[in-house]
Formats: structure tokens, C-alpha cells, sequence
């Protein structure tokens, strides 16, 4: 018996090595070439993380700050069939962000030693192995691009912007 699309579609999303690669990214662009480490809130970089995962809502992120130019986000981006939920799917103290971060230690990607309640983390040699073997991958080179723009108009922005940002995100997507 052969799958619908939609099936095949939650089949995807349940597994984890495209989140794996995608929170990869984000942590490569957030440590940067000359660094060995980022420091960060683990909640912070939940919701980095949720932005680059769900384009549609990096685009109304960057439009409310003006910045929508740094990035191209594509129509099947945009038009994702979870766009509509993602009201219910933001949750960045879900357990499954947790779990990835312990995944990406376990496939030795990463090292992350916990201070309070900042992650210092620190890709591997096979981390940064991997990073470039998706570097150059045409599949991936929007997401990298996407993560630059996250670090370069979003990461920096305190924790009481960024909770505003994402509150005017969701509702913005909600209401569209």
C-alpha cells in the first residue's frame, strides 16, 4: 500500500536528520568562521531555530523589522502546508528541540556544556566536516543563506525584542 503525499509529508517531519542538519546550520553560522564556540540561551536559540525551520515566519520577521531584502524566500517556502498551524506548533521549551541538541552530541557533531541557563556549544570536527559537505549542496544553500539573516537581524536582538518579534510573527501568520 503506498502513501499519500501527506503521509509521506508527516513521515519526513518525524524524522530527525533534516532537523539535525537544520539546527547544524544555524549553529555554524552562529559560531562563525573565527569563533570556536556561541554562547546562548537555549530558548533564544529554540526560536532561532523555529524561524529558520518555518521560512514563512522568518519572512514576516524580517518584513517587521524591515529587512526582507537580506534573504529570498521562495513561493513553496511561503505556501508551506503548516504555515497555518504554526500557532500551535511554536513551543520552543518542547522536549524535541532538547532531544535534537542531545542527538546532534550523540552523532558527535557537537559539544555542549550547560552554564544556567546559556548553552556554550561547540561544533565538532565532524560537525564542521558535515557543515561543509552541506555547504555545497544546492538544497541547502537557501537554509544557509536564511541563518545568515537570522544572525545578522535577529540573534542579537535582546530577549524582550525577540519575544515581541515572534508574538507579532504568529499573530501576523494566524491572521493571514
Amino acid at each position: 500500500m503506498s502513501m499519500s503525499l501527506i503521509e509521506k509529508v508527516i513521515s519526513l517531519d518525524e524524522r530527525d536528520e533534516l532537523h539535525v542538519i537544520r539546527i547544524l546550520i544555524l549553529l555554524h553560522t552562529l559560531i562563525g568562521k573565527k569563533q570556536d564556540k556561541t554562547t546562548i540561551e537555549l530558548t533564544r536559540l529554540a526560536k532561532l531555530d523555529f524561524l529558520l525551520r518555518y521560512p514563512s515566519a522568518l519572512e514576516k520577521a524580517l518584513t517587521i523589522l524591515n529587512k526582507i531584502k537580506e534573504v529570498n524566500i521562495t513561493e513553496a517556502e511561503k505556501n508551506n502546508i503548516e504555515t497555518n498551524m504554526l500557532a500551535f506548533r511554536y513551543s520552543p521549551w518542547s522536549g524535541d528541540f532538547r532531544r535534537l541538541l542531545v542527538v546532534l552530541s550523540a552523532k558527535c557533531l557537537i559539544t555542549w556544556q550547560r552554564r544556567e541557563k546559556y548553552l556554550d556549544i561547540c561544533l565538532t570536527e565532524n560537525g564542521n566536516e558535515l557543515f561543509l559537505k552541506l555547504n555545497i549542496i544546492t538544497e541547502f544553500s537557501s537554509m544557509i543563506k536564511q541563518s545568515k539573516a537570522l544572525k545578522t537581524n535577529i540573534a542579537s536582538l535582546s530577549t524582550l525584542k525577540i519575544d515581541n518579534l515572534m508574538s507579532e510573527v504568529l499573530t501576523e501568520l494566524t491572521l493571514s
